[in-house]
């Protein structure tokens, strides 16, 4: 992936994070609705999702212009993604469905594996490159 790539890939990613952040604090009934229904809905701590999402999407966006941040911040969101991705498994029964459960608890993962891949890109366009052996 090239730097301009990554660029991309980052900004889109902030921009989720972001929007989804927005749409806990704004909206936090619609969020559960839509997106976070698992167990009873707790405005609270829809609220406190929503400022760690829009927190890291802000991140992230900033990182576009900051190589310097992006590989701590994308393996921080690893983390964060593989870990959530466990409480979904974990909680998989307590979704809108089965199906549901299953669904996001794979997305999640995804994001895990997603962001770990554009933290070691970030890495790699971080290293100096090196001359070719004679």
């Amino acid at each position: 992936m090239s730097e301009r790539g990554l660029q991309i890939a980052l900004a889109l990613t902030g921009a989720y994070l972001l929007a989804s952040g927005l749409l806990a604090l704004i909206a936090p009934d619609t969020f559960f609705d839509d997106i976070g229904r698992y167990g009873v809905e707790n405005s609270h701590y829809v609220g406190d999702v929503g400022a760690f999402l829009a927190a890291a999407g802000i991140g992230v966006l900033l990182s576009v212009n900051r190589p310097v941040w992006r590989a701590p911040l994308l393996w921080v969101g690893a983390v964060w993604f593989g870990l959530h991705a466990l409480n979904h498994l974990f909680d998989i029964g307590e979704a809108r469905s089965d199906a549901r459960g299953i669904l996001d608890t794979v997305l999640l993962a995804l994001g895990a594996i997603g962001a770990a891949y554009l933290a070691r890109v970030s890495e790699r366009l971080r290293r100096p490159e090196t001359a070719p052996s004679r």
